[in-house]
């Protein structure tokens, strides 16, 4: 039994346009091929202003919980969450630093209010 013939790929002519009279000059764009997987709701230079907009009103210390979809597609195209930081100008050092300070505030301050009822 002989194998089976792969499919081949179509030529340009016979490519995703309407079929009509092509002229001399009229040419023929062979379709673009679609890349894999879900397509993109945002592009690079959305989701750096979406962050620069987030670090403007001090909401990323929380990012990965009150808007989750920014942060998985941050972190889909640069690869970690501190890598889209720096791409958006922002130190994310500066960041986690201010973030452990508050932390170390706030426990301070519930340790007063219990030892003193």
């Amino acid at each position: 039994m002989p194998p089976t013939p792969l499919r081949q790929p179509l030529p340009a002519s016979l490519s995703f346009s309407p079929r009509r009279n092509r002229g001399p000059l009229d040419v023929v764009v062979p379709a673009a091929p679609r890349r894999r997987g879900r397509p993109p709701l945002a592009t690079r230079e959305q989701v750096q202003h979406q962050i620069r907009d987030a670090a403007g009103t001090g909401r990323l210390f929380r990012v990965h919980i009150e808007q989750p979809a920014l942060y998985a597609r941050a972190r889909r195209l640069w690869g970690s969450w501190a890598a889209a930081l720096a791409e958006a100008g922002i130190d994310h050092g500066a960041i986690v630093s201010s973030a452990r300070a508050r932390s170390l505030e706030t426990r301070r301050a519930r340790r007063t209010v219990r030892a003193n009822p």
